[in-house]
């Protein structure tokens, strides 16, 4: 074998090599996977949009609080400039909606609850107003809402018995058919019972004021100097 053949024989086994250890430290090279390539430019889209805050001469500019973390890539910003305000209307919408639906729920629990002031103080038997919100809450109330709250007493034998007396009277109601669910629930009271609404109500009307200038009731002359 010359020596010719003998030079290009070991820079043809060098080459092998090589490429061998090139393809093996490629394997290994992580920006050469898929999956971390997509898990770099995920990392890169959710970086926070806008310019970002930096520390220069003792300050920080701009003094206000702004993101400190590395620059958006061009693509992103790209996308986030031709698509705005997408997504980050849906997700203002969507807080807006969940608040509203909180709301909602909170209000029809108020509306379907049975409060202190809907029973007696003995025995803890519904009042007639108690027997008239029940019958609405079976009658009108959505069949999502139909769920009847009553509001707890101070000791658990009282609560347990206006709990027993409200799904009696909601069993005799609907016959015995389609009752809705009853569960106590730890709550003040909101409202006034109807008989202090109603003494207040007398008491206001009692303490008016009689007028002062008497009316004639046929001519609408003044009594005291009309002709």
């Amino acid at each position: 074998m010359t020596t010719a053949v003998k030079v290009n024989t070991y820079l043809l086994i060098l080459l092998v090599v090589s490429l061998a250890t090139t393809a093996e430290a490629e394997a290994g090279w992580p920006w050469h996977s898929k999956e971390e390539k997509e898990a770099k430019w995920a990392e890169k889209a959710a970086r926070p949009v806008g310019s970002r805050q930096k520390y220069k001469f003792g300050e920080l500019w701009p003094p206000v609080p702004r993101p400190t973390g590395p620059k958006r890539h061009f693509w992103n910003k790209y996308h986030h400039a031709h698509y705005w305000p997408y997504p980050y209307n849906c997700e203002d919408q969507a807080y807006v909606r969940d608040i509203m639906a909180r709301q909602i729920h909170n209000g029809w629990t108020d509306q379907t609850t049975l409060y202190a002031y809907h029973f007696d103080k003995d025995g803890n038997k519904l009042t007639e107003a108690g027997l008239i919100h029940l019958r609405w809450i079976l009658e009108h109330a959505p069949e999502n809402r139909r769920v009847i709250f009553v509001q707890t007493a101070d000791h658990s034998i009282a609560s347990q018995e206006r709990l027993a007396n409200v799904q009696y009277a909601a069993s005799e109601m609907s016959g015995g058919q389609s009752v809705p669910s009853a569960m106590l629930r730890v709550t003040p009271a909101y409202g006034r019972p109807a008989r202090e609404e109603d003494l207040k109500y007398r008491a206001y009307v009692g303490s008016i004021l009689a007028p002062r200038i008497q009316y004639t009731a046929g001519g609408g002359s003044a009594a005291n100097g009309g002709e």
